[in-house]
């Protein structure tokens, strides 16, 4: 489990997906979820860096990543989520700020791989909200992948590698997008 983690992480970090310190990631297991401890870099990740919780709230939990509670409840809600990552894609989180209310690529991968992602606004000083908020929305839509405006990315798969496959390709989707714009 740990390369894996590593692995994805690594490729997050050196694709600019995550900074330093940001970012997240989970995988549901049968009797729990290994998710990445709060603050700590997804660039070559340790095994001191994951903890084990279980799906219900218990001191564990404190050492998790500070999104948990959004993670466990796409989980909950999505039958379907085996895997989380959450990034802080810098041209999708610009085309957030510009005001965009859904991104639609315009070039052929991305449309292939993703259609369309919403954009959520979730205000910063109401973030709590985001728990209940990005995880029902999931569920409604039955998409995989949604942006929160100004914050970033969340996306689940089966696979660790096939929610880095929908958030890259949003992310190269937006670069394109800011490109013809001339911004």
């Amino acid at each position: 489990m740990i390369g894996e983690f590593r692995r994805i992480g690594n490729m997050m970090f050196l694709s600019g997906l995550v900074d330093a310190s940001s970012g997240n990631m989970s995988f549901k297991a049968k009797d729990g979820v290994w998710i990445t401890k709060t603050g700590k870099s997804l660039y070559n990740l340790r095994g001191k860096d994951i903890v084990k919780i279980g799906f219900e709230r218990d001191v564990r939990w404190n050492a998790a990543s500070s999104e948990v509670e959004i993670h466990i409840n796409i989980y909950k809600l999505n039958k379907k989520s085996k895997a989380i990552l959450h990034a802080h894609s810098i041209s999708t989180i610009i085309l957030s700020l510009k005001g965009y209310k859904t991104i639609e690529p315009i070039d052929y991968e991305g449309s292939l791989f993703l259609k369309s992602v919403d954009i959520l606004d979730i205000p910063y000083n109401n973030w709590q909200t985001a728990k209940e908020i990005i995880p029902q929305y999931l569920k409604e839509t039955q998409k995989q992948i949604v942006v929160a405006k100004g914050h970033g990315v969340f996306a689940y798969s089966d696979t660790l590698f096939g929610a880095l496959q929908l958030i890259s390709a949003l992310e190269n989707s937006s670069k394109i997008i800011l490109g013809v714009e001339g911004d």
